[in-house]
């Protein structure tokens, strides 16, 4: 077990014991990466020499064609037959690398130039064998056929001067005008050995780069061990003087201690009123929206009552209100009264908070908004456009969902009176996507200000005046749409104006 008398000697040890383990792993990884990088690198460097080789034969057989080419178009003396001879019999001579040259065949199988094969020109070729017995000839011919432009080929064939057999790689041709598969060839076993000293000379590279990078290592292990314990002696003489200090302090922290969970319970009583006070000014805004809305409701059933009694006073002064047209204006009237009593139902139904989730329709969420604000934003001129794409069902509170469309409308319609917009629209749009209901609502009132789209759903944040608004509405809102209903409720800048977006799974 540790104690407090041994810290001191930990404090000296540990950044020692620490670097020296650091040091040690960190050479092997290194010793390790450096092998995965000698397997790696010399793979690369057979794949890199092997892939130069390969474009030596192509460029042998590229010059031979080149040579044919010329020969062909620059012929003015010799004959077709005398002109494939000549070229024929120069190819023989050619030779590259340690032990490549060329040879012809034509695509009928007949050998037609061979510097080590000189017996067998022009014979049937068809069924000469490898060592491995394959039908080399054919596949030579075959092969090319099919790829004119060039072909790779592997096979075993014994070196000039040499009855024993070797892996050897082909590169093949087609020279049309004469049907001429012209092949060259370099011995794996040649390749492989450049491959090897290539090797020996990374592995050389690479070991001296180990050694000195352990012998450095080695060096900076023992200096950082060196400078860790004079700083550990440091650390270690500070540490008793802020062990002294930590006990003087732990004698204020209980102190503290024994205030804080009465501050603790202080504060939470403060938010929770916090909470309470934000909970009833956004009652009270809804109310007075509510009002407002009611007001708007009845200012036309109000005018048409006091028109019916107008006419009732103007038909009394002429002495023609008969019992027939007091009937009929009372019976015009009390439907406008029943009208007004059923806007109060609507209203005071509609502000209650509901109780449990149910699954509803957005578009009945909708319609019941729209209904509520209908005379309100005509009232102001609005124009209010509604687009129900797809109408699916969701999980959640009717009502505080369709509260919350009412507000953002409610929203929208002030800022177009505010901003005296001509021709104020609202566009209120219901769609479906990737499984979620997306219902929009966008005005034409030219949109947020760009230092305030951070700060719209924050509570008591708002740019109306302080008797138009108290900021709490939109910040309800979202507390709604993402808390109560787990969906989304973001707001974005458009060309005309704002857009609010309500996005809920469906």
């Amino acid at each position: 077990m540790f104690t407090e008398k041994n810290i001191p000697k930990l404090i000296i040890l540990t950044p020692i014991i620490t670097v020296i383990l650091i040091s040690f792993f960190n050479i092997y990884f290194f010793i390790k990466n450096q092998n995965n990088y000698f397997k790696e690198e010399s793979k690369r460097v057979e794949n890199e020499y092997i892939t130069k080789q390969k474009n030596v034969l192509k460029r042998e057989i590229e010059s031979i064609i080149n040579y044919i080419n010329f020969q062909v178009n620059n012929n003015k003396k010799l004959s077709v037959e005398e002109l494939k001879n000549q070229i024929l019999r120069y190819t023989e001579t050619i030779r590259y690398g340690k032990n490549g040259y060329i040879w012809i065949h034509d695509t009928s199988y007949f050998l037609r130039a061979h510097p080590f094969r000189k017996n067998s020109i022009n014979t049937y070729d068809i069924s000469l064998k490898d060592a491995v017995g394959s039908l080399i000839i054919k596949e030579f011919v075959n092969k090319t056929v099919k790829k004119p432009n060039g072909v790779f080929i592997e096979y075993y064939w014994q070196k000039p001067e040499n009855n024993t057999p070797s892996k050897k790689l082909g590169f093949f041709r087609l020279y049309k005008k004469y049907n001429w598969v012209i092949g060259a060839g370099l011995y794996i076993d040649d390749i492989q050995n450049s491959i090897d000293e290539n090797k020996l000379l990374l592995e050389k590279r690479i070991d001296k780069y180990i050694k000195l990078i352990v012998f450095v290592s080695f060096f900076v292990m023992i200096l950082i061990g060196f400078i860790s314990y004079l700083m550990s002696r440091k650390i270690s003489e500070a540490f008793k003087h802020y062990q002294e200090n930590v006990q003087k302090k732990e004698l204020l922290l209980e102190d503290m201690n024994k205030n804080l969970e009465k501050k603790v319970q202080v504060a939470i009583e403060e938010v929770q009123k916090k909470d309470r006070a934000m909970l009833h000014q956004s009652r009270l805004a809804r109310m007075g929206a509510m009002l407002s809305m009611i007001a708007h409701q009845w200012r036309q059933p109000l005018s048409e009552v006091a028109g019916i009694l107008m006419e009732l006073e103007t038909a009394s002064k002429f002495k023609k209100a008969d019992d027939i047209l007091i009937k009929e204006s009372v019976e015009e009237s009390n439907k406008l009264i029943q009208f007004m009593s059923y806007t109060i139902d609507d209203f005071r139904n509609f502000f209650k908070p509901d109780k449990k989730k149910v699954y509803f329709y957005i578009e009945d969420s909708c319609m019941e908004a729209i209904s509520l604000i209908r005379a309100s934003i005509k009232n102001s001129n609005i124009k209010l456009h509604y687009n129900i794409k797809m109408n699916y069902e969701i999980y959640g509170y009717k009502r505080e969902f369709a509260q919350v469309l009412l507000n953002l409308m409610s929203n929208a319609k002030d800022i177009l009176n505010q901003r005296k917009i001509e021709n104020p629209r609202i566009d209120l749009e219901v769609d479906f996507k990737d499984g979620y209901s997306i219902v929009t609502v966008q005005d034409n009132a030219n949109g947020v200000e760009e230092e305030h789209l951070d700060l719209i759903f924050e509570p008591y944040f708002t740019t109306k005046s302080s008797t138009q608004g108290t900021g709490l509405g939109l910040y309800m809102s979202k507390m709604i749409i993402e808390k109560n209903m787990g969906g989304e409720l973001s707001v974005e800048n458009t060309k005309d104006g704002a857009l609010f977006k309500v996005k809920i799974k469906a």
